[in-house]
């Protein structure tokens, strides 16, 4: 995997590349990712999480008081920014991004993998 740092990609979806212009969506590294149990890559959201957030700040893909974008609201729900899925509930779309990805030539595999999801602690949902 190390052989992949640095390496820029198209992102799957265009909502927030110019909110991250040439800061985001290049392969980075970090010693919590590992092949251990599951894939070995980790997608990074710092909005999403103390980790994602700490590495994002280390490699410049968001400032340190620089307020993490988050697509998604306090209910779950996708954001305005996120115009094909606005509204709807995050875990219902992903059958309909499965298909969006697929449709734009973006899917090489889909398959489910089990690991640990933050569910939250009152309702056990994610």
């Amino acid at each position: 995997g190390r052989r992949l740092v640095g390496h820029r990609y198209t992102p799957p979806f265009d909502y927030l590349a110019p909110a991250f212009a040439g800061r985001a969506f290049r392969v980075l590294a970090d010693a919590y990712v590992g092949g251990a149990r599951g894939t070995g890559i980790v997608h990074l959201a710092p909005g999403f999480g103390e980790d994602d957030y700490r590495v994002c700040v280390r490699e410049g893909v968001v400032g340190k008081e620089e307020s993490a974008m988050c697509p998604v609201d306090s209910d779950g729900r996708f954001s305005e920014v996120v115009r094909d899925f606005a509204g709807r509930a995050v875990k219902e779309c992903d059958k309909d991004v499965l298909r969006a990805l697929k449709e734009a030539g973006r899917l090489l595999q889909s398959r489910s993998e089990v690991h640990s999801y933050p569910h939250c602690w009152r309702s056990d949902t994610p």
